[in-house]
């Protein structure tokens, strides 16, 4: 009779603890649907077909056409498109992590005067100007439009706002060159070749040149004919370096040319540019001598 008793206790007491948990759970999905209501969507635009942001004091605006982005003053220069599509999702949909009730005067948060101002337009002509003030905490102060409503955002909506113009094109790139992966180097000059191959056993000098090349600062992203003249790079007065090697990832045979021109006005580079590309680097000039005499 006292066992059936426990037991019956036991089984009051595990059905209590079944509708406290029922209980808890319904409240914190109560909570958690009250909590995402409460959330503030500053802005909710459809896919953006342009974008612009002032950096230190320099405007740049990209537009998007037939799924691609370009620079808008110069549709030739070749933008890191991944770059753009993330500045253009973080704008795109913009949500506030509180709104500022009764709020004080613009200058009281770098509104006045703000740090950022970023406009975007969507697919259906839908447009938006953000301005993003002081920061405050791990957040940033944010208004737009009419400025009426002062919001504070997460502070990761400043972080594609700082890259530069040069920071966002899309560069060239040289291959790793070494004795090992390096089959035959062709250098003309005025009409004149020299050859270097792995059978004449004379690629070891010329390798430690091009294995320690690199492209430095960018002079020009798309030059043209004029431009060329200038860096000393066009068809008549540029030096060819032609590269046959073997990727070291692919292990498949791959032809490189590069084109050195004139010092520049430090004498301290040469400006170099790839075949087939229309950008032109700076390059150290002892690099070069030894690329040139090895």
């Amino acid at each position: 009779m006292k066992q059936k008793k426990t037991l019956q206790i036991l089984l009051l007491v595990f059905a209590g603890l079944i509708v406290l948990y029922t209980g808890v759970n319904l409240y914190q999905k109560q909570q958690s649907s009250k909590e995402d209501s409460d959330q503030t969507m500053i802005s909710d635009l459809k896919s953006l077909t342009s974008i612009s942001y002032n950096n230190n004091g320099t405007t740049l605006s990209f537009i998007k056409q037939s799924g691609k982005w370009y620079y808008t003053k110069n549709k030739k220069y070749p933008i890191t498109q991944s770059s753009l599509e993330s500045l253009a999702s973080t704008f795109q949909k913009v949500e506030a992590v509180r709104e500022l009730k009764n709020a004080d005067a613009l200058s009281d948060y770098g509104l006045d005067k703000p740090t950022y101002t970023v406009s975007a337009k969507d697919k259906t002509g839908k447009s938006m100007t953000y301005y993003i003030g002081n920061a405050t905490g791990e957040n940033y102060y944010v208004t737009y439009g009419d400025k009426s409503k002062i919001y504070t955002v997460s502070s990761d909506i400043t972080s594609s706002l700082s890259y530069s113009l040069d920071d966002l094109i899309e560069t060239d790139t040289f291959p790793t060159l070494s004795t090992g992966n390096l089959k035959k180097v062709l250098i003309t000059q005025t009409s004149k070749t020299k050859t270097y191959t792995s059978k004449k056993k004379n690629l070891d000098g010329i390798s430690g040149g091009l294995g320690v090349f690199t492209f430095g600062d960018c002079q020009n992203y798309y030059a043209n004919q004029t431009d060329l003249v200038k860096y000393g790079l066009d068809k008549d007065s540029r030096i060819t370096v032609d590269i046959t090697y073997k990727d070291t990832d692919t292990k498949k045979t791959k032809n490189v040319v590069l084109y050195i021109g004139k010092k520049d006005s430090d004498q301290k580079n040469y400006y170099v540019q790839l075949k087939g590309s229309h950008m032109v680097y700076l390059s150290d000039k002892d690099v070069v001598k030894n690329i040139l005499n090895p």
